[in-house]
Parts: C-alpha cells; sequence; structure tokens
C-alpha cells in the first residue's frame, strides 16, 4: 500500500498491518530537534515514517534501529523511494547489542504494554512485538539510550500517561532530566491516553508542561490543532487504538 505521508510530499508504502498511527505524526510534531545535531536515532523505527517527518525538519544524519526484519526492509525501501538514501538508514539490530556513543538525539515511539497486559492471542508475532515489551521493556530503552547519548543529548518519546511515575523514576536512575512534556486527550472531557516527553541527559533542572494537546471536538470533528498536524487534511482516517509501527 503506497501513500503520501500525510502534511508532506514525500512517500512511504507499508502493508496492512503496519498501518499508519497517529502516534508517529505527534511524536515528530513534538521533536524539537537542536539546531547543532549531527546524528539522530530512531529506536523502533518500524517502516520508516518518524525518520521520514524528521528529514524535514533537520539536516542531521538518522539512522534508525528496527529487530524485525519485514519492517527493515520496508524502512530501506522507503528511504530509497524518497531517495534519502545520503541522510537516512537503517539498522536491523537488537539496541542491547549496539555501541553508540555521543549521539545528540534519540526519538522512539516503543511498546506502550508490559507483556501481561491488553493482550490479544489474535495478534500476529509482528504485532505483538511492536505493541509489547517483547523484545524491548522500558528500561532497557531508557538505560541503553541514555548509553547512546552524549551529555546533554535529547532523547524524546511517547507513551502513556499511566506509566508516567515509573517512567520518571527510571529517567531519574539513568541521568536523564525530563525538561518537557504534554499529555494528549482524544476529547477534552476525557482523561489523556497519550504522553509526550522530552528529557536531557545531566540536564539542568526545570519542567515544562505544555498545553495539553486536544484531538476531536466531537466524534469525527477534528480539532483545528490535529487539522494542523494532518497538513490541512480533514478526512484522515488513522486510528490511535492500535500500536503498529511506521
Amino acid at each position: 500500500m503506497l501513500r503520501t505521508l500525510i502534511g508532506t510530499d514525500l512517500f512511504i508504502e507499508q502493508t496492512e498491518s503496519q498501518a499508519f498511527n497517529l502516534d508517529t505524526i505527534l511524536l515528530a510534531n513534538f521533536a524539537k530537534i537542536p539546531y547543532r545535531a549531527k546524528h539522530i536515532l530512531d529506536i523502533g523505527t518500524g517502516v520508516g515514517g518518524l525518520m521520514l517527518y524528521l528529514s524535514q525538519k533537520t539536516r542531521a544524519k538518522i539512522t534508525g534501529i528496527e529487530i524485525q526484519e519485514s519492517r527493515y526492509q520496508q524502512a530501506i525501501h522507503n528511504i530509497n523511494m524518497n531517495h534519502l538514501d545520503s541522510r537516512l538508514s537503517c539498522v536491523l539490530s537488537d539496541i542491547k547489542v549496539l555501541k553508540f556513543k555521543d549521539v545528540d538525539y534519540i526519538i522512539s515511539n516503543p511498546p506502550f504494554f508490559k507483556v501481561d497486559e491488553d493482550s490479544h492471542l489474535s495478534m500476529t508475532e509482528e504485532d505483538r512485538i511492536a505493541r509489547h515489551e517483547i523484545t524491548l521493556t522500558l528500561d532497557e530503552l531508557i538505560q541503553t539510550s541514555a548509553s547512546f547519548l552524549k551529555n546533554g543529548g535529547y532523547f524524546t518519546m511517547i507513551h502513556r500517561p499511566e506509566r508516567f511515575e515509573e517512567i520518571a523514576r527510571i529517567m531519574a536512575k539513568n541521568q536523564m532530566t525530563i525538561k518537557r512534556i504534554r499529555f494528549v486527550h482524544p476529547y477534552l472531557n476525557k482523561k489523556a491516553n497519550h504522553l509526550l516527553i522530552e528529557a536531557v541527559k545531566n540536564g539542568n533542572p526545570g519542567l515544562m508542561v505544555e498545553p495539553p494537546l486536544i484531538l476531536y471536538y466531537d466524534k469525527h470533528i477534528m480539532t483545528k490543532e490535529l487539522i494542523e498536524l494532518y497538513g490541512g487534511e480533514k478526512d484522515v482516517t488513522i486510528t490511535t487504538q492500535q500500536k503498529r509501527k511506521t
């Protein structure tokens, strides 16, 4: 399935099981990449959608890391299809065996759920790995990212609000200072179901809580900000309920 990468003039190709996910757009929009950044890692890049978005925001080299071969191969295809292979690349590997150093910026749309949570027996192995902490736990993600980053390097991710206390504790243990957060709500009167976080390795204290992002006024009626995130497109069908990486 070939489609335009929403809000850009780039293209992305994916199978039905790799259906596009709003998480990618939310995370790409939240990311503030330092002007001097030279190397960015996208951990769990899936088929490379987030890398493609970031290529519009920076001239830095971007390396995607993906553990599933089918998604890795699709990411390589999407990079080449958009003629971005001079700046974007992808590695097929488990991040826990890699040895990056002095990375400027790391971004990740990781699995949200512990193995015993939100289990669906009919789910494919590909989806289980994308949704659940089967190959990468939250602790492993943050600890490994901290080891890759230079002092003052940035780490940005999207996750679930109910795991914020756990995230904050693990980050503190790994010398990661949370600097900016934003809660995402499906409707104004509903609790947040996504959390965007930016941290800095050995950063100075000081937390900014950004205004909440509300996605819909009512069923199928997008807020102005969500329409802007979609590049002005009002008729977009993207699920926020399923965890499928792009």
